[in-house]
């Protein structure tokens, strides 16, 4: 009956030519998620046994911590935990009183959460909205006597002018603390991002380079000590992990979807997953924090191996849509600082010049099975303070990039975002 009463609104011309479009361009029983990195069914077989073992979580920390060319490094179940952990070390080192701690006006709420939760100030600077890097004026506007601690975050692995804001750190005495969640193995001028600042947090998180659930701090500075040693572990995230790895793909994504939303219909609270192994909401802050499982150190090891892979393939589709959509109207294309290199392209962000019409476009590619999301649109930014993290929260949408977007995919999405917006 849906069907039939869509066909004669249809012939009546009521719905607009997108619309129309989208019901015969769809591709049937396929949903393409925002954003995954895929793992494999191989890589929970290999996490199974690396638990039996008792290796994994070790051995994919030392990795890292040579990755990155650091001091120490240490694990934790979830990234508000990190970053809560890195913030309570670098307090206890100052004796002056500092508490304060600058973030970026948009980024996730999970900093401001952590913040608070170390029992510590919470102050924003704003963002360049060509760019989505810090704003250098905005940071250096700010008052230095009671800053504690800079936390550059790369939001979707778009980073910032390092070299200017690590001088500023090292005159103001100040920590600089990167952010990243989306930009493992990015380099800015020809040194990877997390050597820059005194330490870094990563984020592994689903839709992550590096989806195993938890967090991680990494110390630059030999002052800051970071271990797992003499902390529990915590249980495998054995049932999430592998609900990610199964329903990645777009076609049983398009029925785990189905299901979620037919739940939702009938008042059925179901929290999409995280891969963290425990709730990354509600989260205690007392200290000691539990590690991750040797399951979710073996797992990471395996995609920490298949990361050039995974990025190569999502900077393909970036291009593709940098390049078919250049002179899109209503569309201004995001481009990185200079010198920032070996770019993840976890998502490709779009900034769309009016909210209804990002609103359209979100409609319009979910109608051909394409989930695009916006990022941080809660709460409302102050666009007196914050200009331009105000003009990424009203214009930003993302587009799915991962290694499951094919080709016909590509098509599909600019196509739709072409007939919406022209």
């Amino acid at each position: 009956m849906e069907q039939d009463d869509a066909s004669r609104a249809d012939h009546r011309g009521e719905l607009p030519p997108w619309s129309r479009r989208a019901s015969r361009n769809r591709r049937r029983w396929r949903r393409v998620p925002p954003a995954i990195t895929p793992v494999r069914l191989a890589d929970i077989a290999a996490g199974i046994a690396g638990q039996r073992a008792g290796t994994g979580r070790d051995e994919f920390r030392t990795e890292f911590t040579s990755f990155l060319d650091a001091e120490s490094a240490a694990s934790y179940t979830s990234y508000r935990r990190a970053l809560c952990a890195c913030l309570l070390e670098l307090s206890s080192r100052t004796d002056d009183g500092r508490s304060e701690v600058y973030v970026p006006a948009f980024c996730s709420s999970d900093f401001a959460d952590a913040i608070e939760g170390a029992g510590l100030t919470v102050s924003r600077y704003d963002v360049d909205p060509e760019t989505m890097a810090l704003d250098p004026a905005s940071l250096e506007g700010l008052p230095t006597e009671t800053a504690l601690a800079v936390v550059v975050v790369n939001v979707l692995g778009y980073g910032s002018p390092m070299d200017r804001v690590t001088e500023y750190c090292r005159e103001n005495d100040i920590y600089l603390v990167e952010a990243l969640g989306y930009s493992i193995g990015s380099e800015y001028g020809s040194e990877r991002l997390g050597t820059f600042g005194d330490c870094s947090v990563v984020n592994f998180q689903q839709g992550k380079p590096i989806p195993v659930g938890g967090g991680m701090v990494v110390s630059q500075d030999a002052d800051l000590e970071f271990s797992d040693e003499g902390r529990p572990a915590v249980a495998p995230n054995l049932d999430t992990l592998t609900g990610y790895a199964v329903f990645g793909h777009p076609r049983p994504y398009f029925l785990y979807s189905r299901i979620a939303d037919w739940f939702d219909r009938i008042d059925v609270s179901t929290a999409r997953y995280s891969t963290h192994p425990e709730s990354k909401f509600d989260v205690s802050y007392a200290p000691p924090f539990a590690t991750i499982s040797n399951f979710q150190g073996t797992v990471a090891r395996r995609l920490f191996g298949r990361l050039e892979t995974h990025r190569r393939r999502r900077e393909h589709t970036a291009a593709v849509y940098a390049t078919e959509l250049a002179d899109c109207p209503h569309v201004r294309h995001v481009r990185p600082v200079s010198g920032l290199s070996n770019h993840q392209h976890v998502r490709y962000p779009l900034l769309i010049d009016a909210p209804d019409l990002r609103d359209e476009l979100r409609e319009a590619l979910s109608g051909v099975g394409v989930e695009a999301v916006a990022l941080y649109d809660w709460p409302p930014i102050d666009d007196a303070a914050f200009p331009g993290a105000a003009r990424l929260q009203r214009g930003i949408i993302t587009l799915p990039t991962h290694p499951y977007v094919d080709e016909a995919d590509r098509r599909l999405i600019v196509r739709t975002v072409r007939d919406v917006l022209r």
